[in-house]
């Protein structure tokens, strides 16, 4: 990163537990940089755009998942009668 700064944190016991599990020592400031970033992100903007895009995939894969509904019923309904016919 071009503009660093070194800064002195109080985080709770939870928060350094969590930091503890996703960064080594020498990448907590990454990765803190990170998190403050994203979260900026959504402020402005970026999150809405990213929710209504996953709304629409998710309307999509339950169309599709109707659809193979469909296709499993018929050919439930077809093995039952061919199992019907042989019995």
């Amino acid at each position: 990163m071009a503009d660093e700064a070194k800064v002195s944190l109080t985080i709770t016991g939870a928060a350094l537990t969590v930091l503890q599990k996703q960064a080594s020592p020498r990448k907590r400031g990454e990765f803190v940089s990170n998190l403050l970033i994203q979260f900026g992100a959504v402020d402005s903007g970026v999150e809405q755009i990213d929710i209504e895009g996953m709304k629409l995939q998710i309307m999509g894969l339950a169309s599709s998942n109707k659809t193979l509904e469909g296709r499993v019923l018929k050919l439930e309904r077809t093995v039952s009668a061919m199992i019907a016919a042989r019995g």
